[in-house]
């Protein structure tokens, strides 16, 4: 997939995804967002947090569902200033290492592209090999580091991309 594509909606020619949908998250959606971001998170953010970013200027929330209705991930981000910040990232159990991950951040580099920001930020725990990973194969590097950033006191790393992204090696 590209990132001239400027709607993703119609998913039905993509390998491994045919079937899904992928559009803006709507109040319908949080309950079944702060599902999965309770079994995906250690400390998950609350539904009011999810209800308060939908419909909200300056986000950026996309939703995928499965051809049955159920939610197989979500994409939760701010913009202002040329900046991104993804907030919040996670597929269901079921879809995971299926695409929809990349599904969601290539929707984000077309968004970025479209809204000429420059570059894309998000926070990841060191010890998320898999998803550290996965940021790099995008074009992420580590521009910096919050100390105790999370309630266990973990740090988390603060990865960037500059938009467009580079092609990783």
């Amino acid at each position: 997939m590209n990132a001239s594509l400027s709607s993703l909606s119609d998913l039905s020619g993509l390998s491994g995804l045919s079937g899904l949908s992928l559009r803006e998250a709507v109040p319908s959606d949080v309950d079944d967002v702060t599902a999965l971001e309770n079994r995906a998170f250690p400390v998950p953010w609350k539904r009011a947090y999810f209800a308060a970013e939908v419909g909200e200027p300056f986000r950026f929330n996309r939703v995928v569902r499965d051809p049955g209705g159920s939610l197989a991930g979500y994409l939760f981000c701010a913009f202002a200033a040329g900046e991104i910040h993804v907030h919040k990232i996670a597929v269901s159990e079921t879809w995971r290492r299926k695409g929809v991950a990349r599904l969601l951040m290539d929707d984000l580099f077309s968004f970025a592209e479209r809204t000429a920001s420059d570059v894309i930020y998000l926070e990841v725990r060191p010890s998320n090999t898999p998803a550290r990973e996965f940021y790099r194969t995008l074009g992420f590097s580590e521009s910096g580091r919050r100390r105790r950033y999370y309630v266990d006191g973990e740090d988390a790393l603060v990865l960037s991309v500059p938009v467009p992204p580079p092609h990783p090696a």
